[in-house]
């Protein structure tokens, strides 16, 4: 059976992590593994150095571009997550009832009115459908194109592309329900600078949002308090207890903001009529109010609900306990590695040299790849905010390396009937001769082919006649010949970038009744106008003349564009050069003497 595998990055704000899982037989294993930081965050450059040593880390994996590749039948796609305080969701309710094919649409309309940033600059998609016979509701999963794209390009710099955008919320819901998340429980996941917070229940995610409070907070508030620098507040965070100065005053805030997330995600779930997730920016201060006892009332009659506490900020000494005793709800520190080694149809031993002390190190931070990587081999349709035009580039780029892939399977054919008297050891190694040559061979003029196709099509673009308001006024302007007899005051063209829904408004002036009548007729008549609309003719008087006023809307016919482009580009007329006659040619008249002997006969 073919083997699937994905490479799951997630680059955070001070670390970059990468997993590689391989599907077969319907086992999931871990091939590889690896965690990088960043010496200055915020140095691009060094990040993307640093993401490219994480790739290289990969080993021996198909490497996007190699020729062998095409020739391999496991698949390996290289999928990317995205954090959640960059995505923004919203519960679509009451959409019209309505088929898979039809509701794509139904969703990209009422996602205009719903994005909190223009469609132009938004990335989306939907999942969590739920379906009545009257109505619709889907759950829209949004981002910002720029953002997405500055992630993308990290790996473009090292000539990686990846087939999917996960966001981590859905990564972190994906690694839970494949730890036998049975139960209602709250995953928090404590990076650098933010923390992921989301509600499973029946291994489904209800809620989601971040908040802006991790690890490096609580190393700055430790350098501050001691006055040492941030390095060594780093290393003294782990040896202070959560519960005392000066990490209490960080562990305060952490859980005041897990308080308000619980009170969000419980009062999400008891009112059905609001249907929409609470992102991290609608709760800002006192957008939800929550006490430790409330909390304490509302989850005392749920003694089914857990805490789980991963990433590294969950490693400050007491954080589980304190939460706990603040929270009254069982609290524990999640490591997805230890609770995935108990699942049957999961591998999590790794298979590649050296990886298990790392995994002993940074195994409780790694959720979010290893979701994104489970999620990737996930059959179905993923949620993912990759951007089109990349997917379309991902579908081209897959169609070229399978005819290349046919291309070569009928070589290997024709080579084995050519040579086919010879022995099976000399035929076989024949044979990888000849592939490797032909392979060799097609890569430049492949290349060639595909630079010339790309200039043919850009020319191809740019010689396309494209309709201009002047297209269309120089046609009306062939139809005022007389401007005493009839003429425009007012003109408007709206949607002309697609001509056959453009739409033409202008208004006229005539002198008489006829004389508009005459101009409508030579509209319809045109080739180039229909569905000419005229309005109601009125009349006013200037200077004791009468003049008639109309309004008239009209459309461009499907041959519009062919009409305006030979007007503006005329086929120049050939001219044939006759040879000029020196001498005048004359016939002499038939001789007498023949026309006689020709009556006697």
């Amino acid at each position: 059976m073919a083997k699937n595998r994905v490479i799951a990055i997630d680059i955070g704000t001070n670390r970059a992590k990468m997993v590689q899982l391989e599907q077969s037989s319907g086992a999931v294993h871990l091939i590889n593994a690896n965690v990088v930081t960043y010496p200055d965050k915020d140095d691009q450059q060094q990040v993307a150095e640093s993401v490219k040593r994480l790739w290289e880390s990969v080993g021996d994996s198909p490497v996007q571009g190699n020729l062998r590749s095409l020739f391999n039948r496991d698949s390996t796609e290289v999928v990317l997550a995205l954090p959640r305080f960059l995505v923004n969701t919203k519960r679509l309710a009451n959409l019209p009832a309505a088929g898979d094919e039809q509701l794509a649409s139904i969703v990209a309309i009422a996602a205009e009115a719903e994005l909190p940033f223009r469609i132009e600059e938004a990335i989306f998609t939907y999942h969590d459908v739920q379906r009545t016979s009257e109505a619709t509701s889907v759950e829209l999963v949004s981002t910002r194109r720029a953002t997405v794209t500055g992630y993308l390009d990290l790996l473009e710099q090292i000539g990686v592309s990846a087939s999917g955008v996960t966001p981590s919320m859905i990564a972190l819901s994906e690694v839970a329900a494949n730890s036998g998340c049975t139960k209602s429980t709250f995953i928090v996941d404590i990076g650098a600078e933010q923390t992921d917070f989301c509600f499973m229940e029946s291994q489904e995610l209800r809620f989601s949002r971040s908040f802006r409070l991790g690890s490096n907070h609580l190393s700055e508030h430790i350098s501050s308090t001691l006055n040492i620098d941030i390095e060594a507040a780093a290393q003294e965070k782990q040896h202070i207890s959560a519960s005392e100065a000066p990490a209490s005053t960080w562990t305060t805030q952490f859980i005041g903001e897990l308080q308000r997330s619980i009170a969000a995600a419980t009062a999400h779930g008891e009112s059905n009529s609001r249907q929409s997730s609470v992102t991290s920016d609608q709760l800002q201060e006192g957008s939800v109010a929550a006490t430790g006892d409330s909390l304490t009332d509302n989850h005392s009659a749920e003694a089914e609900t857990e805490l789980w506490l991963c990433g590294e900020g969950a490693r400050v000494r007491d954080l589980a306990s304190v939460c706990e005793t603040e929270l009254d709800i069982p609290t524990q520190l999640w490591n997805p590695l230890h609770t995935l080694q108990q699942q049957a149809d999961i591998d999590i031993r790794p298979l590649h040299p050296g990886v298990e002390h790392l995994l002993d190190e940074w195994g409780d931070t790694l959720a979010v790849p290893l979701g994104v990587g489970l999620n990737a081999l996930k059959p179905g349709p993923q949620v993912s905010l990759l951007p089109q035009e990349a997917v379309e580039t991902l579908t081209q780029t897959t169609r070229q390396r399978q005819l290349l892939a046919a291309a070569g399977l009928g070589i290997l054919l024709v080579g084995g009937i050519f040579f086919g008297g010879y022995t099976l050891q000399r035929a076989q190694k024949h044979r990888n001769e000849a592939v490797e040559a032909q392979l060799t061979h097609y890569a430049q003029p492949m290349a060639a082919a595909q630079a010339q196709l790309g200039r043919e099509l850009a020319l191809t673009d740019m010689l396309a006649h494209h309709i201009s308001p002047l297209d269309i006024l120089h046609a009306l302007s062939e139809m005022f010949g007389d401007r005493t007899q009839v003429a425009w005051t007012n003109f408007n063209i709206t949607n002309l970038h697609e001509p056959t829904t453009a739409r033409i408004t202008f208004n006229l002036e005539s002198a008489s009744h006829n004389a508009i009548n005459t101009l409508l007729g030579a509209l319809d008549r045109s080739g180039v106008f229909t569905n000419v609309r005229p309005g109601e003719v009125t009349t006013i008087t200037q200077n004791r003349k009468e003049i008639f006023q109309v309004q008239v809307r009209c459309n461009l016919t499907a041959s519009a564009i062919k009409t305006f482009a030979k007007k503006r580009y005329p086929m120049p007329k050939i001219q044939i050069d006759e040879p000029e006659m020196d001498t005048e040619l004359r016939l002499s008249p038939p001789m007498t003497e023949t026309l006689e002997d020709e009556k006697n006969e």
